[in-house]
């Protein structure tokens, strides 16, 4: 009888052995990508707050530094506007990590000026309403 519940005993560990190494070899495999999607996302937040700061601060910079003066002066004109504007991308550009410049290059397509463009523009457009 002890010799039949032995052999028994092997036959189902033997089956059951490997269905569950299977399921913990899954379920550690989806613990793994679950932590590694948790850290891409929290790398893209870093990256998203970096670009964000690095615009509002270019664009305050540009304001301190060189729009108010001429608006003050009432000589504020298209060519200076796009010149504070191509000012306001550069001090973004150059405050921002490698990797900050890469996530733009990536989502963007390669236009990094252009989509600093966009959100220097939309940071202007915020500040605006905020200064009504």
């Amino acid at each position: 009888m002890n010799n039949i519940l032995r052999e028994s005993f092997w036959a189902v560990l033997m089956v059951c052995l490997p269905l569950a190494t299977a399921c913990v070899k899954k379920a550690a495999a989806s613990i793994s990508a679950s932590a590694e999607e948790n850290a891409k996302s929290e790398v893209t937040r870093r990256l998203v707050q970096e670009i964000a700061n690095a615009v509002a601060d270019a664009v305050a910079a540009m304001n301190q530094s060189y729009v108010d003066d001429l608006k003050k002066a009432g000589t504020f004109k298209e060519e200076e506007q796009a010149q504070a504007l191509s000012r306001a991308i550069s001090v973004a550009i150059k405050s921002l990590s490698k990797d900050a410049l890469d996530y733009i290059k990536e989502i963007s397509g390669g236009d990094t000026v252009g989509y600093l463009t966009t959100r220097i523009q939309a940071q202007i457009s915020r500040n605006k309403g905020v200064s009504k």
